[in-house]
This record gives C-alpha cells, structure tokens and sequence, in this order.
C-alpha cells in the first residue's frame, strides 16, 4: 500500500519566518518548479499559497498556532510547506506529516504540534536526507535545498517510502501550550496570540463555555459582545473571534498596547 494518503492538487500553502525583503521566499518557489522540469520535464501548474511569511524569526510557537488557525480552511489536496526553523543544520528531523486530506513538510521542532493533535489518522515520517539533497547543498538554508526537493517529489507523486520513513508521533517535539487552569470560581487564561489589530486571542474556547460566565480582566469585569463594533470607543470588551477562541478587544484601539498581557479569568458567578 503507497503511503500517500491523497492525491496533490498542485496547491502549496507555504508559510515561514523569511520576511518579504529578502530573496529567500521567492528562491524556495522557484527551487520547487525547477525540480519538477527537471524531474518531469515541464513545470506543472502550481498555485503557490502564502499564508504568511511574517512569522517573527526563530518563533515557532507562533508559527504552529498560524497553522493552526489557517490549515483546515484549504482544500483536500494541499501540501503545507513551514519553514520556522531556527535548529537547521543540526541533527533535528525533517519531517512529513500525511492526513486523508493534507500533507506537511517541515522541521519537527513542534511546528506541526496541532496537527499531529487534531487530525486523525494522522501519519508521521522521517525525511531521509540523504535520498533528498543534492550536493553542493547549504547547510543554512534546508528550506531551498531540502524540503522545497520533498515538495516537489510529493507533486510528482513520488512515493513515500522511496525517500523517508515512518517514526512514531510519540518520538516527536511537541510544544506546551498551556490550556485554561481551573480556579474555584472557573478558568485562568492564558494568552496564545496578539494579532496585527492587537486582539488579545486566549486559550479558552467556545466548547468550554457550557454554562453562563463572566470575563474578568484584571479584576475589572468586562462585556461579553459578539462583534467588535458592539463596544463603545476605547471599551475593553471580550467576545469569540473567528477561531472560536476568546478575544480581549478594544474598539478601534489595541488591547495589547493598553493592556499588555493582562491577568484574565473566566467566572462563574453562583446566581447565573
């Protein structure tokens, strides 16, 4: 049975800690297509996918939590490239990740620790190096001269056991991220993200708020709304953001820059 669960459609999400001014985004797409003349003797029709290179360097908290929010909204078919990846060179894996409906290229350094939790069945494999890199090679720069190689083997549905092997998902580096702490009165959250508007993005879910509650911040409490326009200008309001997660908000302003990482607590008051 060939280990590749789906067929590639020709569509690459690629998402990294490059940055836009340099060279080294628009290298690692053109390393892809260059492959695949060279292998199959035209370029197929790729749809290259930035979802985002602004990760900020060596962040790969940041950088799993992006796919995290981005990954399921991509149709069956894709293969996600994630390059964040401040242990290259060293003797960390590289990584494949397959699902019945997407393929992932990476270091394994926890890049793909929501991945590997969410998606079932979900198969890991370890990247033979050897198989893949062609000499010279740089060892500063897998992103050109490894894992955009496996992209292009992956379009040209080479199998995978031709160049990696399977490795146990429990082998692997997952990340710690800390989920709601239960208090006599409720949760402690933790802040997992500032976004560009500076939204505070919490760690507490819709699939937690099984009974009424309040948010506290900073021991002040806070409206719960459901759009951001709800609050009055400069308000500090609370309300579930597209990833279904809990925002700390301020209407035409910046939570984070008024509030920093604030303390926040869901109550449970005993009258509701």
């Amino acid at each position: 049975m060939s280990l590749l669960v789906f067929e590639p459609r020709g569509v690459v999400a690629f998402f990294s800690d490059f940055g836009v001014r340099d060279h080294y985004v628009g290298v690692v797409k053109g390393r892809i297509l260059k492959e695949l003349e060279e292998w199959d003797g035209h370029s197929l029709e790729i749809k290259f996918i930035d979802i985002t290179h602004e990760i900020p360097p060596q962040d790969v908290r940041k950088g799993a939590l992006l796919l995290k929010f981005s990954y399921k909204y991509f149709p069956k078919g894709t293969i996600f490239l994630g390059i964040v990846d401040p242990g290259v060179g060293t003797e960390r894996r590289a990584l494949l990740i397959a699902t019945p409906k997407y393929l992932f290229v990476g270091p394994d350094n926890g890049l793909f620790t929501f991945v590997l939790r969410e998606q079932e069945p979900c198969y890991a494999y370890e990247i033979d190096v050897k198989k893949v890199i062609k000499f010279p090679y740089s060892s500063t720069f897998h992103g050109r001269d490894l894992f955009a190689p496996v992209v292009a083997k992956l379009l040209l549905r080479e199998k995978i056991e031709t160049f990696a092997k399977p490795i146990e998902k429990e082998k692997l580096v997952y990340l710690d991220f800390p989920y709601p702490l239960k208090i006599e009165e409720g949760f402690r959250l933790s802040i997992w993200y500032v976004d560009h508007f500076g939204n505070l993005i919490t760690n507490f879910s819709k699939e937690l708020a099984d009974k009424p509650f309040e948010v506290w911040v900073n021991n002040k409490r806070v409206r719960l709304v459901s759009t951001y326009a709800e609050g009055r200008e400069g308000e500090i309001v609370s309300l579930f953001g597209s990833e279904g997660l809990l925002e700390i908000a301020i209407k035409n302003g910046s939570a984070f820059e008024v509030l920093g990482y604030p303390e926040i607590e869901i109550r449970y008051s005993k009258g509701l």
